[in-house]
């Protein structure tokens, strides 16, 4: 997980607290992604760099502006620069691959299920970016939501659901991002995540201090659960049974039943924690 406001990177074990945390040289450590073969990338946000750790090794990448999400596609790394109003690449060794213009600066990112392409929300724009990641002869297209764009991730049905800074929910389906369902959800909805299955998502909300679970097939919401600080990312542990969600504001990661929805625990991290990411069982 990233700890924006101590510039480190910290391995929590559920059972255990903090296994160990890696500096980042400050930075801001924001958004957070772990590749298959377990190298870790963070985007430095108060800085203009990424961070990769790949075998207990850091290898720090400037790439100008402010580097504000990171993804994993085809083995590289994906950033959305939101400095520099480009999409970049780079190979997990820290080899700068190429990079894409767009039309305004990114904020958030999510890979395709093919890995052919990013789709990208877009600060100050009603739009979605979609990056190919493979072709270069066209590399970049944009399609209309009518929304505010915030957050954006693939659900394992293949479409795209879109949180709103107004606080909404969207999901979309198909190449050209056909409007299947909108909803109201909070004050500004942020971050989601699915359950393994399919069959649940859980989005944070930091203005509402909620998370709402939502049935994903008929995108409906079973319940709103109230949030003891400020929910920022939130993670499924690839079993399924547990959901933890990062609290920026007391320093903490807090443990939930997927099932039941009951918190199970909270564990103390360090200051500022944003960006969380599930790996193992």
């Amino acid at each position: 997980m990233a700890l924006e406001e101590e510039g480190r990177l910290a391995e929590v074990v559920l059972g255990e607290g903090v296994r160990r945390r890696i500096d980042t040289r400050g930075g801001g450590p924001h958004n957070i992604a772990v590749a298959p073969d377990g190298t870790v990338v963070a985007a430095l946000w108060a800085s203009d760099r990424i961070v990769i750790v790949r075998d207990g090794e850091r290898t720090f990448v400037d790439l100008g502006g402010a580097p504000h999400d990171v993804k994993i596609a085809r083995n590289m790394v994906v950033v959305a620069n939101q400095g520099s109003a480009r999409v970049q690449l780079v190979e997990l060794d820290g080899t700068f691959v190429r990079r894409i213009l767009l039309r305004a600066d990114p904020h958030d990112l999510a890979i395709d299920p093919r890995q052919r392409r990013a789709w990208v929300t877009l600060e100050g724009s009603d739009d979605l970016a979609v990056v190919d990641l493979v072709r270069r002869r066209e590399p970049v297209r944009y399609v209309d939501t009518h929304g505010r764009p915030h957050d954006i991730l693939f659900a394992p049905d293949g479409r795209v659901w879109v949180t709103d800074w107004a606080g909404a929910l969207h999901v979309f389906e198909g190449r050209r991002a056909r409007l299947v369902r909108s909803i109201p959800l909070g004050v500004e909805a942020h971050h989601l995540d699915f359950t393994p299955d399919g069959r649940f998502a859980w989005i944070t909300d930091h203005g509402a201090q909620a998370l709402f679970v939502l049935r994903v097939g008929r995108v409906e919401v079973v319940e709103r659960i109230a949030f003891p600080g400020e929910p920022h990312h939130v993670t499924l542990l690839p079993t399924g049974r547990r959901v933890v969600v990062a609290d920026h504001a007391n320093g903490r990661l807090v443990v939930y039943d997927a099932r039941s929805h009951d918190l199970l625990r909270t564990i103390p991290v360090g200051r500022g924690p944003h960006g969380v990411w599930a790996v193992g069982s």
